[in-house]
């Protein structure tokens, strides 16, 4: 609880810099004030959650997918705010709160039924991360979040879209394993994969193998892309 809250505090302050330095008046009941406000409520919250010594039950489940809806919407309306200088230099902690928001809604057993600035958000960890164990610890972590999502994402309704959240979760999962250089890790991330998205897991394959060659990954790495990349030809029937 204490990185979570953490976070939200720098963001919070963040905010209040960015509105203090702005046309918008501090009484207003929208934009950077609003938010604010909205994060103070969401910290109070989250700090009286985590005193309730109560067993989980059935309700206490839903009260923390709404309050981490809340919380997840939110952040998709602060990175709206992102050109502000005060939150622009605040992406680090924004990036780490809405994964640590995530992580607080799976491990009180809710359900994110918002999901993209959790997988913006570990896109940009990725992106960062360039060490094997690094790697597969961030993997640990998305398979943690992946096992949260909510039904209504994982039925993947909008497959016309390549760029839908529930679809780069999975595909980033599997890079990420690969990358960590954990044959188990990408084992994991494959079977995910293939059994969501197996519309994709052919073009992933394929251009793994082509990775394997140039960037030289260890034998075993290699060995799992191999198997992967057989069992998931190019004129696979998806039937």
């Amino acid at each position: 609880m204490t990185v979570i809250l953490t976070d939200i505090n720098t963001v919070l302050e963040a905010c209040k810099q960015a509105g203090a330095s702005s046309a918008v008046q501090p009484e207003s009941e929208t934009g950077l004030p609003a938010m604010a406000q909205a994060l103070e409520q969401l910290a109070d919250v989250i700090t009286r959650v985590e005193a309730d010594t109560q067993p989980t039950d059935d309700a206490s489940t839903s009260d923390i997918t709404e309050i981490g809806d809340y919380a997840l919407q939110l952040l998709e309306a602060l990175s709206d705010e992102s050109a502000n200088p005060e939150l622009n230099r605040q992406q680090q902690s924004l990036t780490s709160l809405a994964v640590n928001t995530a992580l607080w809604i799976a491990h009180h057993g809710g359900q994110l039924a918002t999901l993209e600035p959790v997988a913006n958000a570990l896109a940009l960890m990725a992106n960062s991360s360039h060490e094997p164990q690094e790697l597969g610890q961030l993997s640990g972590v998305i398979n943690e979040i992946i096992a949260a999502v909510a039904s209504p994402i994982r039925q993947d309704l909008d497959k016309m879209n390549p760029g839908r959240p529930w679809r780069v979760l999975l595909l980033n999962n599997s890079i990420v394993a690969t990358r960590s250089h954990d044959a188990d890790l990408m084992e994991v991330a494959f079977e995910v994969l293939t059994r969501n998205l197996p519309e994709d897991a052919t073009r992933f394959f394929s251009e793994g193998m082509e990775q394997m060659d140039a960037l030289d990954y260890p034998p075993h790495v290699r060995q799992v892309m191999e198997k992967y990349h057989r069992e998931w030809p190019v004129n696979r029937s998806l039937h």
